[in-house]
Formats: structure tokens, sequence, C-alpha cells
């Protein structure tokens, strides 16, 4: 079967997070930074977290559009969804927070936003290279 473009963009925003990860954790063994880069590996994780329940919903708010069933657990998924993003980046704020020798909290912001800004980049590109 072939991936669909929704499909296609998933897998590459997860070699992009996988790519941080690694560059994070080559600063996390070779640099002084440690709580930094702790903290931006747990906001670019909790973002992925985030952003793949987006992804959910939305296949299956796109299944459900054209008649096709989904399963229980992409169900339950897509229903609470924004109750999942909101409490995966408050638990990653609590965790900073709790943990200041650890995790910075805005390197876990700066990790949770970083995916949505290069989304928002990658999505700005695509847009000007239909046109």
């Amino acid at each position: 079967m072939m991936p669909t473009p929704l499909q296609e963009r998933m897998r590459l925003y997860f070699r992009v997070v996988a790519i941080v990860a690694i560059v994070c954790m080559i600063g996390l063994f070779l640099t002084p930074f440690e709580a930094s880069f702790l903290g931006f590996l747990l906001g670019i994780f909790s973002s992925m977290i985030s952003f793949t329940s987006t992804y959910i919903k939305t296949a299956v708010v796109g299944s459900a559009a054209v008649g096709e069933s989904s399963n229980f657990f992409s169900n339950v998924i897509a229903g609470f969804s924004m109750v999942l993003r909101y409490g995966v980046i408050v638990l990653a704020v609590i965790i900073a927070l709790l943990n200041p020798e650890s995790f910075t909290l805005w390197a876990v912001l700066a990790g949770y936003g970083a995916l949505y800004l290069f989304v928002s980049v990658d999505m700005l590109l695509q847009l000007r290279k239909v046109r």
C-alpha cells in the first residue's frame, strides 16, 4: 500500500526528531550543558507525542469522512487528543520544575516549540513550492 502524503510528512518529522535526539545525545555527553540538552530532549519528545496525537486524530477523521472504520485505540486517542496534548506539556513542565538540576525549563519549552516551528516552516516551504 502506498503511503499518503500525510504519512510521508510524518515520517519526515520522525526522522527530524531522531536526528535532533542524536545531536542532543552527542551534546549531552560532550558538553557541560547536560540539563539543557536533557530539557530539550524532554521537550521535543513531548512535542512529538502531542503532534502524533494530532496526526492520529486527523487520520481518524479522514477515515470517517470516506466511510472507513478505525480501531478502538485510534478513536480513544482522537477523542482525548486535546487532553493528551495539554497533559504531556504540563507533565514535562512539572518534571522540569521538580528536577531543575536535570532539566532546564527554558530548554523544555524550546524543545516543545522546536517541532512546531519546523512544521510551520515546512508548510510554508511546501506552499511556496506549489505556487
